[in-house]
């Protein structure tokens, strides 16, 4: 009876431990980087963890601001050309401005028209 009792107790938690790792899975999000273009340039995710893969395809660097009213979501993405960063962010729901804060190069690359929408809903 009590190895029944532990081996029913055990089990039960083998499936709250799977269930918490897969609810905290990260969605994940590729954005290619061009001189001056966000790829995709608009994008739905439910809110939560949210990795992003950022593949810098410039010649440049770039990076990957997202800003939400006044809240401005500090994000340590810089990615020099040619390089792929990963960078990951817990998202509420809303819907965020992407750009790139950058001005290597000469000049604001949201300006220049490297701009984008995250809806997470």
């Amino acid at each position: 009876m009590k190895k029944l009792f532990l081996f029913a107790l055990g089990g039960v938690l083998l499936v709250l431990t799977l269930s918490v790792a897969i609810a905290q899975e990260a969605q994940k999000v590729t954005i290619v980087l061009t001189n001056f273009k966000l790829d995709p340039s608009e994008i739905t995710v439910k809110p939560g963890k949210v990795e992003f893969t950022l593949v810098n395809k410039g010649d440049i660097r770039h990076n990957l601001r997202l800003k939400m009213g006044d809240k401005d979501l500090k994000l340590n993405n810089q990615a020099k050309a040619g390089e792929t960063v990963k960078t990951e962010v817990d998202l509420v729901a809303g819907e965020y401005d992407m750009s790139c804060s950058s001005t290597e190069g000469g000049g604001s690359h949201r300006e220049k028209g490297m701009v984008g929408k995250l809806i997470v809903k």
